[in-house]
C-alpha cells in the first residue's frame, strides 16, 4: 500500500510538473489594459481586446476611475456614461465581497 501512494504521489508531481512546463506564461499586463491608439481603453469600455490574464476587481476599478479621469478628452459622453456605470456595479460587488449583504 504505501508502494502505491508513493507511486501515485510521484507521478501526480512528474504531472504537475509537465503541464507547468508546458502552460504558456502569461506577460503581465498593467492594470488598465491594453489601450488603442485613440487613448481608449477597448478592454473596460466593451470587454475587446482584453489581456490573456484577466484583472482582479481591485485592478477593474482602479482602471475605471482612471479612465473616468481622462474626461471628455478621449471618451464621448455615452461612454463616460456606460464607463461610470461599469464602476459602480464593481464597487459594488466589492462592498458585498468585503462587507457581506447588511443592507
Amino acid at each position: 500500500m504505501k508502494r502505491f501512494v508513493t507511486i501515485l504521489l510521484s507521478a501526480l508531481f512528474v504531472l504537475t510538473f509537465v503541464a507547468g512546463c508546458v502552460t504558456p506564461r502569461v506577460v503581465e499586463q498593467t492594470p488598465a489594459g491594453p489601450a488603442s491608439s485613440g487613448g481608449k481603453n477597448l478592454c473596460l469600455l466593451d470587454s475587446e481586446e482584453c489581456p490573456a490574464r484577466k484583472m482582479t476587481i481591485i485592478e477593474l476599478i482602479d482602471g475605471l476611475r482612471q479612465e473616468l479621469a481622462k474626461g471628455e478628452a478621449v471618451y464621448t459622453p455615452a461612454e463616460l456614461r456606460k464607463l461610470g456605470n461599469k464602476l459602480r456595479e464593481y464597487e459594488f460587488m466589492y462592498d458585498r465581497l468585503m462587507y457581506g449583504d447588511n443592507d
